[in-house]
């Protein structure tokens, strides 16, 4: 994205600190340390959705921060204290995954238990509290919604809004995601060379092209449709001390950028949290307010729930938790702006598309490759 945007290409990767959910791609921020810490992170939800536990390792490389995730890993869930649910380690490295018929439920207990080489493992005990649904959705156009990290300039966004009535019974804490689906056009860029689509035209592949300058860069149109996967990588959080049992109005839960005319489709997650949950999101809120934004350095590592128990001294990032979540799909018709949109490519890529230039039987339309960023599927909700 631009730089005014938090995004994954603007971002050095440092710590991992993963989102309520397995669907939710993780937020990657510098530390200051050469040591070398292991990241936890993963959230067990009462939503019909993978349940998933991420594990890396994140060091300085020649003074570069960078992750490893972590394989081989014997990892498990307690749940009540009395039944082992084993995860089995996924095709994406690092990645522990519960039985596909595994869900939360409110009230109930969860602990993370895992082995790396000799070395144990365990979180704190979680309890998933419950969570209101959200009552309405609805969006407000502003030509000057998004800042960007340098506070130079001030470009167009869609502001979107909740309404919720709090829970009385308990003091509870929330935490808000969301998860835009904006069509693609741009499926493809090569870097000194040219894209070539497979026979069957179900892959494709750059082939470098030594007349070209390494600097050279030629983007490829989409071979059908496509659509762009944008997740948010703000921490927002709610306490309700001082609104307790009330109805919650005019919530900013996003801002979206005015990539395009399109309209868009995003996601709502309205995640409850436990009071240590909370705790440990505040603090990462506060280190990314203090050091100006998720993408600066925070003054240390945020150490979480996960702990060492053959070696103590081994401290561990990230945090694991147990979220009702209650989620709403919304319609983003952009029916409100005005003035010229960002557009997504550029929003991305902090760049305008360079097509390669056309000649005989060139240049081919490029694959959308489905993944944790970009699918070739009609996300459910989006109008026919």
């Amino acid at each position: 994205m631009l730089s005014f945007l938090s995004s994954r290409k603007s971002i050095v990767v440092g710590i991992l600190l993963l989102g309520l959910s397995a669907c939710v791609a993780p937020y990657e921020g510098n530390f200051v340390t050469d040591a070398v810490l292991l990241v936890v992170d993963g959230t067990v939800t009462d939503l019909p959705e993978k349940q998933v536990v991420k594990i890396a390792r994140a060091q300085l490389f020649n003074g570069i921060p960078a992750t490893i995730p972590v394989e081989g890993a014997r990892a498990e869930i307690l749940v009540n204290g009395q039944t082992l649910i084993a995860l089995r380690e996924g095709t994406v490295k690092g990645q522990y995954e519960a039985p596909d018929d595994f869900r939360g439920k409110v009230g109930s207990s969860y602990q993370l238990r895992f082995q790396i080489g000799s070395q144990s493992y365990e979180s704190s005990v979680e309890v998933m509290p419950g969570v209101p649904p959200i009552g309405k959705v609805y969006d407000r156009f502003d030509a000057a919604g998004v800042v960007n990290i340098e506070k130079t300039r001030a470009l167009p966004a869609n502001l979107i809004y909740i309404d919720f009535q709090d829970r009385a019974d308990a003091r509870n804490f929330y935490r808000w995601n969301w998860t835009l689906w904006e069509q693609q056009t741009w499926c493809a860029t090569c870097q000194q060379g040219i894209y070539n689509l497979s026979a069957n035209a179900l892959s494709g592949s750059c082939q470098t092209t030594r007349s070209l300058l390494p600097s050279n860069l030629y983007d490829y149109n989409c071979l059908g449709s496509c659509w762009e996967i944008i997740r948010n990588l703000d921490v927002n959080l709610f306490d309700d001390a001082y609104s307790k049992g009330r109805p919650v109005v005019g919530r900013l839960v996003a801002t979206i950028p005015y990539y395009q005319n399109l309209g868009a489709l995003i996601e709502i997650r309205q995640s409850s949290l436990s009071r240590e949950a909370y705790r440990y999101f505040k603090l990462l809120q506060d280190q990314s307010q203090n050091t100006g934004g998720l993408a600066d350095t925070p003054p240390a590592p945020l150490l979480g729930n996960v702990r060492n128990r053959t070696d103590e001294q081994d401290k561990v990032t990230g945090y694991f938790g147990a979220s009702s979540v209650a989620s709403v799909r919304y319609w983003l018709d952009r029916q409100n702006v005005s003035g010229l949109p960002i557009n997504l490519f550029v929003g991305l890529n902090n760049r305008p598309a360079n097509p390669e230039p056309p000649s005989a039987l060139r240049p081919p339309t490029a694959v959308c490759v489905p993944g944790e960023g970009r699918t070739p599927f009609k996300p459910v909700g989006w109008p026919k």
